[in-house]
């Protein structure tokens, strides 16, 4: 059998407080973790491959807008009637540019969306097992200590009533005295 030397319940009682408090913080916090890499994990995977598209989308039009331009510039029948196309020559090289760097930069969002997918689910596996401690672990430790204090309140509150066979005698009864006079003497 073990034993203890417990001087002070209500340190243990204050203990068992902050295990339930650690077990509350520790569950908002990672509440508030999941939240984030959710977020991120969106932003990535949807909200900026989504944008590079659409800037696909606009690039692809600023080009087919600024070709017609210069076929138009360029389309005349008479070479007194053409009209200097150097500026649709420019924007059209502009617009080529753009269309290119908006898919390079939609090339890398859909790597980056795979990468940081990866990366959050690598995340969410360490958060599980600490959310695992904070709702199931962290209360349970709590739970069998509250067992343990109850016990040693029941144990604190008998070894406070005197115990019948080591208590005095009465007062009211009288003392046996040796006897000065033997009767039959």
């Amino acid at each position: 059998m073990s034993t203890s030397d417990v001087r002070n319940i209500e340190a243990l009682e204050q203990f068992r407080q902050g295990i339930l408090k650690l077990a509350d913080d520790w569950d908002k916090t990672l509440q508030e973790i999941r939240i984030s890499v959710h977020r991120a994990q969106r932003y990535y995977t949807d909200d900026v491959p989504r944008y590079w598209r659409r800037q696909v989308e606009l690039a692809e039009q600023e080009l087919t807008e600024s070709k017609d331009e210069l076929q138009r510039k360029q389309s005349a029948a008479r070479a007194s009637d053409r009209v200097s196309a150097l500026e649709a020559q420019k924007r059209v090289a502009r617009a080529k540019q753009r269309l290119e760097f908006c898919r390079q930069r939609q090339r890398n969002a859909k790597s980056l969306s795979i990468e940081i997918s990866h990366q959050c689910d690598e995340m969410l596996g360490p958060l599980a097992d600490m959310t695992d401690h904070s709702e199931n672990q962290l209360p349970a430790a709590a739970a069998k200590l509250q067992t343990m204090l109850e016990a040693l309140h029941r144990y604190s509150d008998a070894s406070a009533i005197p115990r019948l066979d080591t208590a005095a005698p009465e007062p009211d009864a009288p003392a046996s005295k040796p006897n000065d006079q033997d009767p039959t003497t």
